[in-house]
């Protein structure tokens, strides 16, 4: 399940497709009703430089300093076959709009994520990890925040993801891929996006969920992303709360872009 939750932290965050998606309140938050738009208070004189892009990200993302007896794990993602196979019919599926959020490599000025940071206790399984992407403009940035909140893009993702997941041997058959989206808190920027992502499973006749929150906020040019997941159960709600909190006062204490 590792691979599909760097995949998706890739998607969102606006790496190479998929390389590409995001996160941000609680778990809770993930599944409410998007609440009214924020307003565009994060802005930039012209574009920031590459070295001031790469200098903010790295002050913004998570430390292991952030999640206490976690494990810090390199993030490592390989594009297998079925990704491959699969990628065009997601990028035709998602339309203009759509794939110009997923394959946008060129818009992007720089990006740096933290590790994974695991957790493991019994049959639970924690990860967290953030990403940020900076764009050259605000627009390109907000216009990716305009295509997370599509229905028309979670629809197309559910699709790509049920059938890689089927593609995929995880010793069961895979019984249902849903994804809910809101709209969470995040005052001072251009807005908030969040997706949470359920993947069931049957394994010798045991019911499993596999739950990945995918949070974050547009702070000008740039894309802030929490991404947590967690086997049987969500990722705590209040602790995913706390590294949100986290990553915005961040972004908003830091005037490098």
């Amino acid at each position: 399940m590792r691979r599909t939750a760097i995949l998706l932290a890739l998607v969102l965050s606006g790496a190479t497709l998929l390389a590409a998606c995001g996160k941000g309140g609680s778990a809770s938050t993930a599944s409410r009703s998007p609440a009214a738009g924020f307003p565009h208070t994060a802005t930039t004189r012209g574009s920031p430089t590459r070295a001031q892009a790469l200098a903010w990200a790295h002050a913004v993302n998570l430390t292991a300093a952030d999640v206490p007896g976690f494990t810090a794990t390199p993030k490592e993602h390989s594009e297998t076959a079925s990704e491959r196979r699969l990628k065009p019919e997601l990028v035709s599926c998602a339309g203009a709009r759509g794939s110009r959020a997923l394959l946008r490599s060129q818009s992007t000025l720089a990006e740096a994520g933290s590790p994974d940071f695991e957790l493991h206790h019994g049959i639970l399984d924690l990860t967290v990890s953030s990403e940020v992407s900076v764009d050259k403009t605000d627009a390109e940035a907000a216009a990716t925040l305009t295509a997370v909140h599509s229905a028309r893009l979670r629809a197309c993702f559910t699709r790509y993801l049920s059938q890689l997941l089927k593609s995929q041997r995880y010793g069961g058959a895979v019984t249902g891929v849903s994804i809910a989206s809101g709209t969470p808190p995040a005052s001072g920027t251009t807005g908030g996006f969040g997706w949470r992502v359920t993947a069931t499973f049957s394994i010798h006749g045991i019911r499993l969920s596999f739950y990945l929150d995918i949070l974050g906020f547009v702070y000008g040019p740039a894309q802030v992303t929490l991404t947590s997941s967690g086997t049987v159960r969500p990722f705590p709600a209040s602790a995913q709360e706390e590294l949100f909190s986290t990553l915005l006062t961040r972004a908003r204490a830091h005037h490098g872009l």
